[in-house]
């Protein structure tokens, strides 16, 4: 059974009016401290860092840092951020402390993008004029190692689990795939169009990439690095972030002066937050209920709440999915139903959030708030049948892997994951009744059991044999 079909997708305001808070001029990356206490933005005009206080929404310092900063991150313990400084050729440590510049990391021509491993350990920073991606041991803030990529590169992203990063390309239209064991390119990427920004999914398995040149963002299996589906009717996408909770993509379309809300479920366009001038990077409070946009144009960031709506949207007919109901006047809420039935628990968390806990149910349901101020809908539950698995073609194959299977069976299309032994990786998903998938190397000879995840639960086994 597919997912039923939507309402066609409209521009959403926000829950509230936007939030604009002034930064330096032509501010461009942004990012959160693991706490969401404070955002850092790069203001490549002011050559300053401005950091917000995201408790008052009002910047509290302003760091000066080398000529033009681009790239930005903290690092996973929010002790220090590295920025990267296109103009001086460095990078700046600022500790997050004493919001003071602690060491300059030198000899990096025109770095741009900059990403930590989820340890600290190292950072790879982006040179841009040397088209290579740069290693940074963190402790001694030295160059280790340079990793050379394609033409022109942009941003980097290291996988969660540290063994791979990924550089987008603007110049050659392709995202290299570094093994960060070796420092050295595993595999290129082609088919994109300018591409800028990446963003990883909560499990890993999918990467987004924003096509500057060719107004859509593609979506890449992180098992086989190949585009496995392509998002469209974006108007120059800029740059892409995941929330926290995975359950929202967010994308700045130039084109548009917009925002657009993808489902990560089902990777498709759900809203359009207009009333954003040239906006650039963004980030997404931790527990994924603020987005802060850099407005380019102005010289600002602007801040606003996801719209209003039930996500993940998706999930079993036996219930017990936990989902975030996104409004407004929630407080005193007295109940929330999905369909006729009452959910299992549900907690208002503000005036404009509320996490439920499905009840069992099938098809499609509106899900309604009861307040003070009466009952409303929020947006609708799809109730999804199980996936059941009938043929794998072929059935076997040899213990390096990297040969076709297509995958058989009945309510697939909302395929999040396939599963050969405990390799997980994206498919392909052609229709409901079918998937291909790439198959994984096994350690030897002999049977792998694969299965199928989906919203409504994991399939039946059926298995495969490495020979």
């Amino acid at each position: 059974m597919s997912l039923p079909a939507t309402a066609p997708q409209a521009p959403a305001p926000p829950a509230d009016p936007l939030t604009r808070i002034p930064v330096g001029n032509g501010p461009i990356g942004i990012a959160m401290a693991p706490d969401g206490a404070h955002a850092y933005v790069s203001n490549f005009g002011s050559g300053t860092v401005s950091v917000i206080d995201t408790a008052t929404r009002a910047v509290t310092a302003t760091v000066v840092t080398g000529a033009g900063p681009w790239g930005i991150a903290v690092s996973p313990d929010g002790s220090q951020v590295y920025v990267s400084n296109f103009g001086s050729g460095t990078v700046s440590v600022i500790a997050t402390a004493t919001n003071t510049v602690v060491a300059t990391i030198a000899g990096i021509t025109s770095p741009v993008g900059v990403d930590f491993s989820p340890g600290g350990q190292f950072a790879y920073v982006v040179s841009q004029g040397g088209n290579a991606a740069v290693r940074v041991d963190t402790a001694t803030r030295a160059v280790v190692a340079t990793v050379p990529v394609g033409i022109r590169p942009y941003n980097v992203l290291i996988t969660p689990d540290a063994t791979r990063a990924y550089v987008s390309n603007f110049g050659s239209g392709t995202v290299s795939v570094i093994d960060t064991a070796t420092d050295a390119v595993l595999t290129t990427i082609t088919g994109f169009d300018l591409p800028r920004g990446l963003a990883l999914t909560k499990d890993g398995l999918r990467l987004y990439v924003t096509d500057y040149g060719g107004n859509t963002v593609s979506v890449v299996s992180t098992y086989s690095n190949t585009v496995v589906r392509t998002i469209g009717a974006q108007a120059i996408p800029f740059f892409v972030t995941v929330a926290p909770n995975g359950a929202r993509a967010y994308v700045t379309v130039d084109g548009t002066s917009s925002v657009q809300v993808i489902d990560t479920a089902t990777d498709t366009v759900t809203a359009t937050v207009p009333g954003f001038n040239v906006p650039n990077w963004l980030a997404v409070t931790p527990d994924s209920r603020s987005v802060y946009v850099v407005d380019n144009g102005g010289n600002s960031v602007s801040v606003f709440r996801p719209p209003l709506g039930v996500l993940p949207e998706q999930g079993p007919i036996g219930g017990g999915t936990t989902v975030t109901i996104t409004g407004q006047h929630f407080t005193g809420a007295t109940a929330v139903k999905f369909g006729s039935r009452p959910a299992r628990s549900f907690t208002v968390l503000d005036d404009n959030t509320i996490t439920a806990v499905t009840p069992a149910g099938t098809g499609a349901v509106t899900v309604t708030v009861t307040a003070p101020g009466g009952t409303g809908p929020l947006g609708h539950f799809y109730y999804i049948p199980p996936p059941l698995l009938t043929d794998l073609n072929p059935a076997a194959g040899p213990v390096g892997g990297g040969n076709t299977v297509v995958i058989s069976g009945r309510n697939l299309s909302t395929t999040t994951e396939v599963r050969f032994g405990t390799t997980r990786m994206f498919p392909t998903v052609d229709s409901d009744s079918r998937l291909t998938v790439i198959a994984p190397a096994a350690a030897g000879p002999g049977d792998a059991q694969v299965q199928v995840i989906t919203p409504g639960g994991p399939s039946n086994v059926l298995l495969y044999t490495y020979a």
